[in-house]
Formats: structure tokens, sequence, C-alpha cells
């Protein structure tokens, strides 16, 4: 049985981006700007669709952000392992002729593209997500109390600024519960809620943590006020981050020097903080570092429970502005804008998600795929809108790319600038074609030229001796051919005269 037979295309690959406990950078990102997903296959006949396209998943740290480039606007967090979001969404494959066979159009000639897969420019942002996010001075001894608390091995050394990405570490305290997560955080210095000392990049990362544990250094000319310049820098950069709750621990007690004044810095720090959770440890030999882990466990703990109680747990989340898994043919098809200039009169701007995309998707090269978008403008109240606000037959009607003659009420009135461009220089071609075959032909009887018979009874008796034809004149009487002309007869010898 014969009939229209054209299969489906392939649906494009998604790609989606997928959160990994086992990383904590964008490192990933950085080194690989432009990740494309696998197209899908063309249909073919006897009703075969096309295979689809494989997706792609792109591994990110939890805590990571994404946001729309341009526009800055949130699409979404990924805070636990294994969340995905899809960040760019493959196109529907497009419909071969079988799909618009209907009972009145038996054998259609055309089909559709497939549907253009998503493309942006992305901005991705990491805040790290951890129970505890240590911060301090440079050279406070963050990393140390890091290797010491945790299996974590980030880098140490007697200068500041060490440390110049945030490092994870898990505290294993044996219990059944899960361990605590740890951050190690770049040093902050003053000015760092202006962008000092890269204050922005490293302030974002305890957005995230739950529990602050303020780590000074107590060999510092001025210990409470290292304290109090970073709370201050907290509270500018963020209200919500200058009140989170906080631990303060007072670093470098081994030393001889701190050890004589550590009640008095500890009492100093009490009322500076306005809390009692101060401790003092020494993180370079561990000590007081294993019951500081245990009273942070419980604490965090304590937080967790009174967030849950409160409603106040995902506070702190990011409310997703933009839906990236939305392709435009999933926009409302009534949502279209008509844009028109004083300054350009006869011109005409249609904008919408839906109707840009029908109009990459069709096939301008068949009539009946034409004719189906002109009948779909007719349907979506595009071109009665053009008609009210204005427009004139022979008006420009823009539509993405494509340009086209406003002619309401036709039937393929809609043909792209492209296409009109092609079928004109086809014309001019061929005329140029025609114009020197009948040059050549004209050099070639220039030399030898007859004229043209006439059949009789087109007038051809007057090619036959025209110059000495007969006819009546005006008075009736039989006009001879010339005046010259002699009527007697030639008498030859021996012809006989009669007479009467």
């Amino acid at each position: 049985m014969g009939g229209p037979n054209g299969g489906r295309g392939g649906c494009g690959g998604t790609i989606y981006f997928i959160a990994d406990n086992s990383l904590n950078t964008l490192a990933g990102l950085r080194n690989k700007i432009h990740v494309k997903a696998q197209p899908g296959k063309n249909g073919i006949g006897k009703n075969k669709d096309g295979q689809h396209g494989k997706d792609i998943y792109v591994r990110v740290p939890c805590g990571t952000i994404v946001r729309e480039l341009h526009t800055e606007k949130v699409a979404g967090e990924l805070r636990t392992d294994g969340e995905t979001l899809v960040v760019a969404r493959g196109g529907r494959g497009g419909r071969g002729n079988a799909a618009f066979m209907t009972h009145r159009r038996t054998a259609p000639k055309f089909c559709e593209h497939g549907e253009p897969g998503a493309e942006r420019w992305l901005s991705v942002e990491l805040r790290l997500v951890a129970d505890v996010g240590f911060l301090g001075m440079p050279n406070a001894g963050k990393s140390t109390l890091l290797s010491s608390a945790s299996a974590a091995k980030p880098k140490i050394a007697n200068y500041p600024f060490t440390t110049i990405v945030p490092n994870l570490g898990v505290c294993d305290l044996g219990e059944e519960s899960s361990g605590l997560v740890l951050c190690d955080i770049p040093g902050l210095i003053e000015g760092a809620a202006q962008g000092t000392g890269l204050g922005f990049s490293f302030l974002r990362h305890v957005q995230r943590c739950k529990v602050l544990l303020h780590v000074v250094d107590g060999t510092s000319e001025d210990p409470v006020g290292d304290f109090n310049i970073l709370n201050k820098e907290l509270a500018m950069y963020d209200d919500k981050l200058g009140k989170k709750p906080q631990v303060v621990v007072l670093n470098k007690c081994d030393v001889s020097e701190v050890k004589e004044q550590q009640e008095e810095l500890v009492d100093k720090l009490r009322l500076a903080a306005g809390h009692s959770r101060v401790m003092t440890i020494s993180a370079a030999t561990t000590e007081n570092v294993q019951e500081l882990m245990g009273r942070l466990k419980k604490f965090v703990d304590a937080e967790k429970k009174k967030a849950m109680e409160e409603d106040l747990f995902d506070d702190d989340a990011l409310v997703a502005e933009v839906d990236f898994s939305k392709a435009a043919l999933d926009s409302d098809s009534d949502d279209f804008e008509i844009i028109s200039d004083p300054a350009y009169p006869g011109q005409w701007r249609v904008k919408g998600e839906y109707i840009e995309q029908i109009a990459k998707m069709t096939h301008w090269e068949y009539p009946e795929a034409v004719e189906r978008f002109g009948r779909q403008l007719k349907a979506l109240g595009i071109e009665e809108e053009l008609s009210a606000r204005g427009a004139f037959d022979g008006d420009l009607v823009m539509i993405d790319e494509y340009d086209f003659d406003f002619n309401p009420g036709l039937t393929n009135p809609y043909i792209p600038q492209e296409l009109l461009e092609r079928d004109a220089a086809y014309e001019e071609k061929e005329n140029k074609e025609h114009m020197r075959a009948m040059l050549l032909s004209n050099d070639d009887d220039d030399d030898d030229e007859e004229e043209e018979w006439r059949p009789f009874s087109q007038g051809g008796y007057m090619d036959m001796d025209k110059d000495e034809i007969v006819e009546f004149n005006d008075d009736g009487d039989w006009d001879l051919l010339e005046d010259d002309f002699d009527l007697s007869p030639e008498m030859l010898d021996g012809d006989e005269f009669w007479t009467s």
C-alpha cells in the first residue's frame, strides 16, 4: 500500500548539571567553556523515527548556583548530592509527512524541521554547602585546624593567604550519625565586604554554612580587634550572614605568650561576641580539637532542629526566576507582541517564543508548508491583530529572521524574503540566457534575411506581384496596374485579326 510514510526525527540531547559531593571547585567548567549535546537523527521512510540524541550530564559541586548570563536571573541551585538541573533542553524532532495526513489531505507533500535546541550562556557560582565554615584573618590557623579535625590535606605554610581556594573536610566523630562537614575559607581582611583581598569570592562560601567557627589568632597584636573587624565585614556584606550563629576559638594557645593571657582574652572575646561559646585550642598540637568538634556537632544539630521547627530550614534558598526545562513550544501560543515604529511606517515586528519557533520549524521550500504557516498566523490571531493595528496589504511583517509581505485573506501570502530573492535571481538568469540566445540568432540571420512566408488567408497574396495588383477605385472602375502599361496585343506574323 502506498501513501505518506515519512517518520519523525529524533529529539536532541538535553544538558543537565548534576551535583557531586566529591567536587569542591568549578575547575571542570573553567576548562571546558562550550558543552554541546548530540543532535537527533533524521526520520526515514516506512514510518521509521530517528534516534534520539544522547543527554549530557555535567558534574558540579554541591552549592552551585546557575544564572542566565545576560539577565542574571536565577535558574536554580544544586545543594544535595545527585540533584540535577536542566540547563539546555534538546529540541523536539521534526514531523514527517505522515504526521500531517488527514481525511482531506491524504498525501501531504511537506514535512517540518526539528525544533532548534536551547542555546545560552550561563553564569555559574559556587557557594559551598557545609555544616561549619571556618573564618578568620590570614594565617590564623584555619587550614591547620581542618587538617587536625579531618583527613583533608590543605596547603599549610607560615605566611598569609596560603589558602586561595576553599577546602572541604569531613570530621568523623565515630557515631552512627553522619560526620561534620567543615569548610575552610581563605583568610579575610578589612574591606572584604567591598572586595578587598578577593572578599567577594570568599564571603559567599560561608552563606550556606549553618554555623560559623571564628578562628582568632592568639599571637596577633590585637586579637579582639581582629574579631570585631571580621564581624563588621560580615554584617556589611550580608545582614543575614552577620546574624548567623558563631562559635569563637582562640587558637595557638600552645605559645607561651598566648597561654599567659588566654583567660583575659577569652573574657574579652565573650564580651565582644555577646555569648559564651568561646574556647581555647591549639590546632598544631590538636589540643581541645576533638572536644571542639563534639560541641560543634551538638550545636549544629540543635540549629538544624530549631530551623525546622521555625520553618526556616530553607530560608536562604534561592528562588528560581527562570525555567530552563521549558521549551519555546511549551509557552502560551497567544503570548505574542506586535511592535511598530512611527519612524518606519508599514513595518511590523511580531515577537513571541511560540510563533518564532514555528517559523524556524517551517519548511519554506514546500508550498503546502508555507500555506500551513499562513493558516497558523490566522488561527493565532496575529493576522487579525495586524489588521486592527492598521497594517495594509503589502506592509512588511518580520518574525525572527524571516520577512514577509502582509497579504490578509490570501491562501499563500507568507513567502520568506530569501526565497523571493532566490526566485528573482533565477528569473534574471533565465532572462539573460534568453536574450543571449536571441542575439546569437539575429547575428546569423543578418546576412541572408528572407521574408517569412504567409498563407493566402493571412494576406499572402500581397507578397506576390504586389506592384501589379489591380483593384476597384473609388469610381467603381477597374484600376490598371500602371499608367504606361500597353494593353494592345502584340501581333505576330501569321496571326489572324478578327473584326465584326
